[in-house]
């Protein structure tokens, strides 16, 4: 298994080589190192660095565009990804090959990991970090979380297979999933299917409808799961079974409101009770005399009680910006002010401010009434950018962590320095380059 694997691998190589000769040969390299002194780091214990790095290759071959991603670190080679993709006339094709040393499944709502091979212990109920604006310590997050997983040879984890066929309007698209979830000495491969149907009506309503059979939403990556190594087309669970169904229908218009309705239902009782699993009505207008939007979200649970009554305005005004998030999680129409948010840009310098509120009933107890305050303050000149974020829990303390960035990129190169503080000191600093051909 393991000499047909690397065969394919280096005849997709060689296809890439000579193709290149022919063909205009695109695409991009990046270095990042990462100086980790917040908990032990997985791949060199001492000094605590990681180096990484990602090398991505682009061919268009009169409507056949090959793509290559190479992962690679301190322990070798990460991932491997391969995508092919062609378009003949209604009928759209991709094909993804991913090789790793390890494969992670994480559910669609909070990024939690589900499942991940090979497995370390302790891994499976952790959350994938979100990269929303620390972009510096999410990637020393996952080097120290996913590190332990990289201990097996690079091998086939996953095949990714999507065909979409538009045909008068309504789209109809089948996305394969191939998973191994098994180990180098053991495969065990799992397959999932996800069909979906979807077009739009003469007056603008969007209907989308999505079945899932031996796969749920969310998403499997390799490697350290950093962004370009995370695939969204959806997860896969064992047995080829009906798992899931969704139903959304967007862009109702009804008296200068638009309204939007989301609706699932679980078949999986190890996943969630069975039936109904929720159902999510968006409303949303604008104010125009006073610039104001507003969007009203109704959240019914699975017995189609009301669980949350979400209202979000936002308003705007030049470089102003004003947003503020209520809830009542009651389902009632008693609003708490859950997050408020201001910004202002002058001359290149925007300043934010987002503030995270303690709701009444939501849960929080022994929290603050305000425990998060981030502060960001981005400056861009030309080529040279500058951020400075610092979150403090609690209106303006305790001190949480600072995070600094600057970067000067052009159109070929860049390279980005970020360092995170905390009041104990020093926890990560990184330095990154780019470049791109």
């Amino acid at each position: 298994m393991r000499a047909r694997l690397a065969i394919a691998v280096i005849g997709m190589a060689c296809l890439m080589w000579s193709c290149a000769l022919a063909a205009p040969l695109s695409g991009s390299w990046n270095a990042r190192l990462l100086l980790i002194l917040d908990g032990p780091q997985p791949k060199i214990v001492t000094p605590p660095f990681v180096i990484e790095s990602l090398l991505q290759l682009n061919l268009n071959l009169s409507g056949l565009q090959i793509s290559s991603l190479t992962a690679l670190s301190t322990v070798g080679v990460e991932a491997q990804a391969f995508k092919l993709s062609a378009t003949l006339g209604a009928l759209s094709m991709t094909d993804i090959f991913l090789f790793s040393r390890n494969i992670v499944e994480v559910e669609h709502q909070y990024y939690q990991i589900t499942f991940v091979s090979p497995d370390p212990g302790g891994v499976v109920g952790q959350y994938i970090p979100v990269f929303y604006k620390d972009l510096v310590t999410p990637y020393a997050q996952l080097a120290r979380l996913l590190g332990p997983t990289l201990v097996e040879s690079v091998m086939l984890r996953k095949k990714i297979v999507e065909a979409q066929l538009v045909l008068g309007g309504v789209t109809v698209k089948t996305i394969g999933l191939f998973a191994n979830l098994g180990s180098a000495a053991a495969p065990q491969w799992e397959v999932g299917l996800i069909l979906t149907l979807s077009g739009q009506t003469v007056s603008g309503v969007t209907v989308r409808l999505e079945t899932y059979l031996g796969a749920r939403r969310g998403f499997e990556c390799v490697g350290e799961c950093i962004p370009e190594l995370q695939f969204f087309q959806g997860r896969v669970v064992p047995g080829l079974d009906f798992e899931y169904e969704r139903l959304t229908v967007s862009n109702l218009q009804f008296a200068g409101v638009t309204i939007s309705i989301d609706t699932a239902f679980n078949f999986n009782s190890s996943e969630g009770p069975g039936g109904i699993e929720y159902l999510q009505i968006t409303s949303s207008g604008r104010i125009e005399p006073l610039s104001l939007d507003l969007t009203d979200i109704l959240y019914f649970n699975s017995d189609l009680a009301l669980s949350s009554h979400t209202l979000i305005t936002s308003w705007s005004i030049g470089d102003a910006f004003v947003m503020a998030i209520w809830t009542d999680t009651l389902g009632g129409i008693t609003f708490s002010l859950r997050e408020f948010t201001t910004s202002l840009s002058i001359d290149g310098v925007s300043i934010t401010s987002d503030l995270f509120v303690c709701a009444a009933n939501s849960g929080c107890f022994g929290l603050d009434p305000i425990y998060q305050h981030d502060v960001q303050i981005a400056f861009k000149n030309g080529p040279w950018a500058a951020d400075l974020l610092v979150v403090f829990l609690g209106l303006i303390k305790p001190l949480d962590k600072v995070v600094v960035t600057l970067s000067y990129t052009e159109k070929s190169w860049g390279w980005r320095a970020g360092t995170a503080i905390q009041p104990s000191g020093l926890k990560v600093q990184e330095f990154y380059l780019s470049l791109n051909f």
